[in-house]
This record gives C-alpha cells, structure tokens and sequence, in this order.
C-alpha cells in the first residue's frame, strides 16, 4: 500500500534585499516542490514531498527577488524597511530534505508549529513548539532546527536576535 506525504509549507520565511550585482542568470532555476529521491514500488511516478510555497524553496535569501523577500517580511510585524528577519543561510531546501526524511519514518499527520530563536550570529539558540502532531516529529525536526545555520536578522541595518517561526502540515493518504 502506498503512502502519499505532503508538507504545506508555511514558513515564515523572511526577506532580504538582493544584490544588485548578482545576474539572474548565476541563480539556479527556482524550486517550489520536493519530490521523493526513489519511487515507491510499482511506480515510476515520484511522489511530491513539499506541495505548496510561495518562494523558491532552493535559493538564499539574498537570492530571493524583492517581491519573494516582501513575502517573508511581511510575516513579521513591525518590520522597519532596513529590518531583516533570520533565515535559513543555505534556503529552505535542506531544512525540508531532513524534515522529509523524518516523515518517511514517523508519518505523522497535522500541523507543526516552531519558533527558533537566532542570535546575531545566526545561530540556534532555542526553540519552541506551539503545536505538533507527534512527539519524534518535534524532537527530531528540533534537532534540525538548532543545527541550521542562520543568515541572522538584521535590526536597523546591524545584526540582531530574531524569531525564526517554522510551520509545516503533514498529512498521509493514498496515491
């Protein structure tokens, strides 16, 4: 019996200017969607790990456009035009690579809901669970969270401590 994982996700995920001087064309294409790295018995079909974002889930946060960090920002409140909100320093894709390879294993269903706490380094310093569907889930996913390493917000212009939320809904079905 197959099994169909899906990740909305809903990350609020923050913005950053882009660098004028990097073309468009240095960048890899945009990805929106993760697919299983080996289909499942009986099918050549890969199943779609990550079905929703508004972003490119593949690109730094200085690789996002204006409008995608607008996205991100507006997250957030109170986010002053030279403020800057955490975000993961390699983009979303890795984060969501090893949350993947958890539900592979848990498959659990809901929503997750995290807060990271990043210094002005850019690392981890806690994090928080409002709301999870399993406890290996939260643990594990925790785990992936305080290793990350984090592009660090930026308050009036200069490196501060930020709130990082993470946000996922999980849901297992048939294909």
């Amino acid at each position: 019996m197959s099994r169909l994982i899906q990740f909305l996700a809903a990350a609020a995920i923050v913005s950053v200017p882009c660098s004028a001087a990097r073309a468009a064309d240095e960048l890899p294409p945009p990805i929106y969607a993760v697919k299983q790295d080996v289909p499942s018995t009986g099918t050549n079909i890969p199943r779609k790990v990550v079905t929703s974002s508004e972003i490119p889930i593949n690109r730094r946060y200085g690789e996002l456009t204006h409008a995608e960090q607008d996205i991100i920002k507006s997250r957030y409140e109170a986010m002053m035009p030279l403020d800057e909100p955490p975000y993961p320093a390699d983009g979303l894709l890795p984060l969501f690579n090893a949350v993947r390879k958890v539900q592979d294993a848990v498959l659990a269903q809901g929503e997750l809901s995290m807060f990271v706490e990043v210094d002005a380094q850019g690392q981890a310093t806690s994090v928080s669970v409002m709301k999870s569907p399993d406890s290996k889930l939260t643990q594990a996913v925790a785990s992936v969270l305080m290793l990350t390493k984090y592009k660090p917000a930026l308050c009036r212009g200069q490196p501060c401590s930020m709130g990082y939320p993470f946000r996922m809904t999980f849901s297992v079905g048939r294909r």
